[in-house]
This record gives structure tokens, sequence and C-alpha cells, in this order.
């Protein structure tokens, strides 16, 4: 998980956040802005967990070149190692599963609630990749998967991706990582152990805030809740 604590947020010479506007207060839009910075870097911090733990392909070329001299398993490159033409998009892992015989094509999403132009975008893109994939290694099978990797099932990602994807074509995070041999749980562990860092950062930063220390607390009410 992203860690608030390594986020920048606003620069002193920008402009302020709209969090600073939200709040009328410098500190409290820069802490949130921060927030909002390590909630994007989500995604590629979930890509590098999953990439540190698989067999990785260090030299893409030199792999295909000798593919069938390589020992079994699944093995995985990131396509930002694979040159193509102008116009191709490249989705985020290309795998090879050398004991079955099978490429994997993988775009990944940290979200798993799209809308339908996003999703479709998303199903033009992977498709055009995993038909470009065998002028580069010919005579290999590929197939095209997006992964949503927080959603529980196959049902949740297909939905949130507006049906834009066939059902064999989507994955939950769990199902990723079977396809790739690697410890979905551990991936959560990690991840979870950064939420609770994340939290402790946050209120204690917000402590440290004197508006936010000092603003009127609400009245409480009884359990009844307000009168009426």
């Amino acid at each position: 998980m992203a860690l608030i604590e390594d986020a920048v947020g606003r620069r002193k010479d920008q402009t302020p956040s709209g969090y600073t506007r939200l709040f009328g207060n410098a500190e409290v839009g820069n802490l949130m802005s921060r927030a909002h910075g390590a909630c994007i870097s989500q995604g590629i911090e979930l890509e590098e967990q999953i990439y540190t733990r698989t067999k990785k392909i260090n030299d893409f070329d030199e792999f295909i070149k000798n593919l069938h001299d390589q020992k079994a398993g699944v093995w995985v490159a990131r396509t930002a190692q694979i040159k193509v033409p102008k116009g191709i998009p490249k989705s985020d892992f290309i795998a090879f599963d050398l004991t079955k015989g099978k490429g994997y094509v993988i775009e990944l999403k940290d979200g798993d609630q799209f809308d339908t132009k996003k999703s479709e975008g998303e199903a033009i893109a992977l498709h055009k990749f995993v038909n470009y994939i065998p002028e580069v290694i010919p005579k290999f099978p590929f197939n095209g998967y997006i992964c949503s990797f927080n959603a529980n099932t196959k049902e949740e990602v297909f939905e949130g991706l507006k049906g834009k994807f066939e059902m064999d074509e989507v994955l939950t995070g769990r199902e990723l990582c079977s396809l790739l041999e690697i410890d979905y749980d551990d991936i959560t562990r990690a991840r979870q152990n950064d939420q609770q860092s994340n939290l402790s950062y946050f209120v204690d930063r917000v402590s440290e805030i004197d508006p936010v220390v000092d603003a009127p607390k609400p009245p409480s009410q009884g359990l009844g809740g307000p009168d009426r």
C-alpha cells in the first residue's frame, strides 16, 4: 500500500489545493492532498508488490530467443520491456507459463468500478496488444486478462467493467496470483500493515494541527439521537 508519509502533496509555490479551499486550512489541505496522492499511487505500488514476487524476466529479448530452453514455471515481464509500434497500447504484464505452454497478457487495476467509456477503452487496448503479440512471439498462444485486484468475485469484476470484457477475460486478485504462482495472502498482509501505518500517520498529523485540536466539539447526544 502506498504510504501517505512518502507522498509529496502540494508544493509551497503552487496554488492552494481544492482540499485547502474545502477546509479553509492549508495544513489540513496539504495533508489531504498527500493522502489523495498516496491513493492514486496505489496502482503502481500494487504492480510492484506483484512483480517482486514473480519469476522475473530480466532480459526479455534474450528470454524469447531461448524460450524453449528456459526452466519450467511462470515467468513474468513488464510490457515496458517490449518494443511495440506507435499506436499499440501496452498492458502491465506479460507472463509465460512454460509448464502449460500458455502465455498471459495482464492489465492490472487496483480499483473495480469504471464508467462505460473507460471500460470500453480498456477492452480495446488489451485486445489490440494481445493481437500484436504473435508478431513478437509467434507460435506461442496468448490470452488477455484484466484483473481488478480487490474484487471478491469474477461477477464483481465483470459488472465493474460494465460487461465490456468476456467473463473468461476477467480475474480477481486471488485468481491472478494463482495464475502467476505467487502468494495472494502475502500481498494483502503487506498492504494491511501499510494501512495501519497510514491510519496512525494521518491521525498523528491531524492531532498536531491547532485549529483541528481547538475546534469545538458537536454537542453530545443521548442514545435516542437528537430531539425532533
